[in-house]
């Protein structure tokens, strides 16, 4: 399938969770440029080796921590400078955890969307004047189904999705008239180890199986 990606720089966050792998895998193997955010690139170096084998003329790792808009700024700017330009964003980091509503205290909400939320927001704030400036590029952020349906176990999760999915529809209108498109994309249930505890909990809040918790889940 040819998405029309080849040479095209790419960023992405998230490349070492499985659904940012994923991203950078296909955007690969169609012949992107891409420059992989991460606070540990020890991390993400073996999934560089492989993107290179995959079809990735270029694949740069940066340094970079979305909890800190100086160091996101600047591992924005270091992807720029390897890879000469940036055309779009995968913006796959963070996953907000949950928990009985009334016992996820003041600084458990404020790491779980520092997680998912804020740091989306500052690698959108460090790339899109520079999108806007060149006048093209696309960006695309992973949001979760909770956005729209949210689980009563998952709430800090389902309020960053929320806020991203807002942000999508705000910043639609603002980057459009500059050549930029933003989108949302929502993957649906992934089997993750993430997700499988998330099952064991669920199914025991609701005194069923793990599987039974599942079925209903994707009813």
């Amino acid at each position: 399938m040819d998405l029309g990606l080849h040479d095209q720089n790419l960023l992405i966050t998230g490349a070492s969770g499985m659904l940012g792998a994923a991203a950078a895998r296909a955007l690969a193997a169609e012949g992107a440029r891409l420059a992989l955010l991460a606070r540990d690139p020890a991390k993400v170096e073996p999934l560089a080796a492989e993107l290179r084998t995959l079809g990735a003329p270029q694949v740069a790792v940066v340094r970079g921590d979305l909890a800190q808009a100086t160091s996101t700024d600047a591992a924005v700017a270091q992807a720029v400078d390897a890879l000469g330009q940036l055309d779009g964003l995968v913006a796959a980091a963070g996953a907000a955890q949950g928990g009985v509503f009334w016992e996820i205290d003041d600084e458990a909400w404020q790491r779980h969307l520092e997680a998912k939320l804020f740091g989306t927001i500052r690698v959108l704030r460090a790339v899109a004047p520079r999108l806007i400036a060149q006048r093209s590029g696309r960006i695309v952020l992973i949001v979760g189904n909770s956005a729209k349906y949210p689980e009563p176990r998952m709430l800090p999760g389902a309020v960053a999705n929320s806020g991203l999915l807002a942000i999508v529809r705000g910043l639609a209108e603002e980057l459009g008239p500059h050549g930029v498109a933003i989108n949302a994309l929502n993957p649906g249930p992934v089997r993750s180890a993430r997700w499988d505890r998330q099952m064991r909990d669920i199914a025991a809040r609701d005194g069923v199986t793990p599987a039974q918790a599942e079925a209903g889940f994707l009813a």
